[in-house]
């Protein structure tokens, strides 16, 4: 068997974990597992929040649409309200129902 089979069936075996060099640093290879995890789930959290940043602006976005068209709105209303008091003012007013069809009967 050669040296380098050797070694593999070592690992494979545990006998490296059994070792005076890994028993000594079992704290800081525990350390290092530790910081392993917190990095994956800071990994996580980091994907929630921008998934939750996302939705956040695509509502904003939808709010900000909805404020442009109330203002339209009530431009509009503004607009009008404005005609019909120069309208009041000379007399006329706004017509407040459906225009009229004006038919002239022909002669028979």
């Amino acid at each position: 068997m050669k040296k380098g089979n050797k070694k593999f069936l070592q690992i494979l075996g545990g006998d490296v974990l059994e070792s005076e060099f890994f028993t000594n640093q079992l704290f800081l290879l525990f350390i290092i597992l530790v910081l392993c995890l917190i990095m994956v789930s800071m990994r996580y959290q980091v994907e929630n929040l921008n998934k939750e940043k996302e939705n956040l602006q695509k509502e904003l976005s939808y709010m900000h649409e909805q404020r442009v068209q109330m203002q339209k709105q009530y431009q509009e209303s503004i607009r009008i309200s404005r005609i019909d008091k120069e309208l009041d003012t000379l007399g006329i007013g706004l017509v407040a129902g459906p225009p009229y069809e004006l038919k002239i009967e022909s002669e028979k």
